[in-house]
């Protein structure tokens, strides 16, 4: 409250200074008394601060409610990229940002998210190479271990190899200087003096021990060159039922001198020619073959042959000996091992032999196994792929007896005690259809009242008793009158002190080929029995071959017979001997120089229609047979000779012990001749003489036919190409292969 007394107050004058005292005492006119309230005030000031307060408190709240929209909106897609970008930190490379209706988030966002598909990608690649990694270590790992585990084996087995290899050459230090000790000792106790009857004893002594000292040899060179890989395989034509038949000829005398027997089985499932190395296989057999002799004491040795579809050849050998225990089975094909020392003392041996085969036959992508067990005998089992070689045309003796018509008149008795050999003649006549009876004694045959076109009567090999021999030929041939008798013989047996026999005598071990050969050909060999008395010195025979020692051969077999023979060297001198004066027979070579026999033929024929004229040639083509046929010859003689044949057609005599032992004799010759040759051809290489050298094939062709060598055959025709064509390479392989061939025959 304000109060203030009311006083008269004179009116001033507008000139009056201010510095005028007016020092009037004024009559209180009154009071004024102002009275102030603040509630008013107040309360407006309180709406004013309450409507403030709610402005800015709406202020406030719409500010907070638009800042929280505009932060969601950006807080959220940066909360959301944020939760990705930790998942992907953490390894989830599959979290995906979220899209935004912001721009910037979006391509945000698909920064971030083609960020981590690069990351995943990555990522994935990563662990597929680590995956790759880790499995090439853990094969790198495995493959170390087992490398590992190789090396101790191999450690472990060059260990046992070198103990072996000691042990072995110790063995062949005893089995070298063991013959050589015996050749030393007997050939001085020959040079100090001895009776005749001793010194043949220690030849004998000296001869078998030096074929010993010989195979130990032998068995340690083909080792060195297979180790060295310094045998190349040939591929040239051959006859594998010739190739097998001869094989085990070579190793009959062995067999028959243990009493062994010898069985060729189911040869007449082979075809005529195949293709590949005839030497190689020629050397696994006889290795196995002279395994089987040397392990096997008593029974017999069997080699059976199969050729199967699939282009393989299938060679089995089985024999009765010992056996192999199976605890060596399994390194049986190891080299320096045999299965005991015992065996080695017992029987001696490089303990080589089985490697060489096993090496042999991998060589030519075959392969051998062992199929039975010890106590009981072995038989070894051999896979060879091989390609079988067909002809346009090819005559041969067997395929003149594959065409033979074996009708009711074929009845065969056979007298076999060996069961696997009767077993094995036997299905040769089941393949041919040749009714046959087989008996193991000779009394059961002599009981049999059913009368027979031949009877075959096989003499065990361990069986030397002569004189009973005899007595069953003699039942028999009183038995069954008209039948014609078989002999079949081991080959220890002479046949000087079995003269008393007049059947057809046969060597064992034989073939399909040679057994169906001897029934078939029995009618032509009695028919030279019955001209026996037949006067042959009457006989002109003109003998036209190129080939001197082929011509020289056939003259010593007609000689045996009494046959007075000429010779001609062409076609030219043939056809002037004719003229000069008519032969009974001539014996004409197809292939020779100057004028061939055919051309040759041909003209003697036209001067002389009723001339007898045999062709002779070791292998006829289907042109030739066309062309002999043409001028009217239908004899033909196929190189080797067939000796039997040849006498049955110019009506001589049948081969008897001393032509068998002459052309033998003249086969020990045979190896003078072919080094004569190759000593021709070798030199005739170096002086390029192209045409000499067409002569040297020619003539070892002819030659090599004619005394049975079908791979010496196949070489010469092959040097004879190569000379034609002039090719030097060539000529050079054909005669290193010649020189091979013929060194490994003189070997067997």
């Amino acid at each position: 409250m304000f109060t203030e007394p009311v006083k008269p107050t004179p009116i001033k004058p507008l000139n009056d200074s201010p510095q005028a005292d007016v020092s009037i005492d004024s009559e209180i006119m009154g009071w004024v008394t102002i009275i102030f309230s603040d509630l008013p005030i107040k309360n407006q000031q309180y709406e004013i601060i309450r409507n403030s307060t709610f402005i800015i408190l709406a202020g406030f709240l719409i500010t907070f409610l638009i800042s929280n929209y505009f932060g969601r909106k950006i807080s959220l897609p940066i909360k959301n990229l944020s939760i990705v970008i930790s998942q992907l930190r953490r390894g989830n490379l599959q979290a995906r940002a979220e899209g935004s209706s912001t721009q910037e988030f979006n391509q945000l966002a698909e920064g971030i998210n083609e960020l981590a598909r690069s990351l995943e990608d990555s990522n994935q690649q990563m662990e597929a190479r680590i995956t790759q990694a880790t499995q090439a270590l853990s094969i790198r790992f495995t493959r170390a271990r087992n490398k590992n585990n190789q090396l101790m084996k191999a450690h472990q087995k060059a260990d046992n190899a070198n103990r072996a290899k000691d042990a072995f050459l110790a063995r062949m230090s005893h089995e070298l200087r063991t013959p050589l000790t015996s050749v030393i000792g007997f050939t001085r106790m020959m040079q100090d003096g001895s009776t005749e009857q001793e010194k043949t004893h220690y030849l004998k002594i000296i001869d078998h021990t030096s074929q010993v000292l010989l195979t130990l040899i032998d068995d340690l060179l083909d080792f060195t060159r297979l180790e060295a890989d310094a045998i190349e395989l040939e591929s040239i034509s051959f006859n594998p039922e010739q190739l097998f038949s001869q094989t085990l000829e070579m190793h009959a005398p062995a067999a028959y001198s243990k009493g062994l027997e010898l069985i060729l089985d189911k040869t007449y499932n082979l075809p005529s020619i195949l293709v590949g190395d005839p030497t190689r296989i020629r050397q696994v057999i006889t290795n196995l073959i002279s395994n089987a002799i040397k392990f096997t004491d008593s029974g017999y040795i069997k080699l059976t042959t199969h050729y199967l579809k699939d282009k393989t050849l299938l060679i089995y050998v089985e024999d009765t000996g010992i056996g192999i225990n199976l605890n060596y089975k399994e390194k049986m094909f190891e080299s320096f091992t045999q299965a005991d020392n015992s065996i080695s003392r017992k029987y001696g041996g490089s303990g080589l032999g089985l490697a060489i085969v096993s090496r042999l036959v991998k060589l030519m992508r075959g392969e051998i196994t062992l199929e039975n067990t010890s106590n009981s005998g072995t038989t070894f089992s051999i896979r060879i792929p091989i390609e079988q070689k067909i002809e346009p045309f090819e005559v041969d003796d067997f395929d003149e007896i594959s065409t033979h018509q074996f009708d009711e008149n074929y009845n065969v008795l056979l007298i076999e005690k060996i069961s696997a050999s009767k077993e094995s003649i036997s299905n040769t006549f089941k393949y041919y259809s040749i009714e046959h009876d087989c008996f193991d004694r000779i009394e059961d045959a002599l009981n049999q009242q059913s009368s027979y076109s031949h009877i075959i009567l096989s003499h065990p090999s361990n069986d030397h008793n002569l004189e009973l021999l005899h007595r069953k030929y003699d039942a028999l041939r009183q038995h069954f009158p008209t039948s014609k008798i078989i002999v079949l013989l081991p080959a220890s047996i002479r046949r000087d002190s079995i003269k008393s026999i007049n059947g057809l005598i046969l060597t064992k071990p034989l073939s399909s080929n040679q057994l169906i050969k001897a029934v078939v050909h029995s009618k032509e060999l009695s028919v030279s029995t019955e001209i026996n008395s037949r006067d042959l010195t009457i006989l002109d025979v003109l003998i036209a071959e190129d080939n001197d020692y082929n011509r020289l051969l056939v003259k010593r077999i007609l000689k045996q017979a009494g046959i007075q023979t000429r010779e001609a060297t062409t076609g030219k001198q043939a056809i002037e001997a004719v003229r000069s004066k008519m032969p009974d027979i001539i014996l004409m070579d197809i292939n020779m120089p100057d004028m061939d026999g055919i051309t040759a033929s041909s003209i003697i024929l036209e001067e002389n229609p009723k001339a007898n004229i045999i062709a002779l040639t070791a292998n006829i083509s289907s042109r030739e047979q066309q062309m002999l046929n043409e001028i009217g010859i239908q004899s033909v003689l196929l190189k080797p000779l067939n000796i039997e044949k040849l006498y049955g057609i110019i009506h001589s005599l049948d081969s008897n012990t001393e032509t068998a032992k002459n052309i033998t004799t003249s086969k020990s010759e045979f190896y003078i001749e072919i080094k004569r040759q190759l000593d021709e051809i070798q030199s005739r290489i170096y002086a390029k003489d192209y045409e000499s050298l067409a002569k040297n094939a020619h003539q070892l062709y002819g030659f090599a036919g004619l005394f049975d060598q079908p791979e010496i055959e196949l070489v010469a025709e092959r040097l004879k190409k190569a000379v034609l064509s002039r090719d030097i390479r060539n000529i050079w392989s054909a005669y290193n292969q010649l020189s091979r061939v013929v060194s490994n025959l003189q070997r067997f």
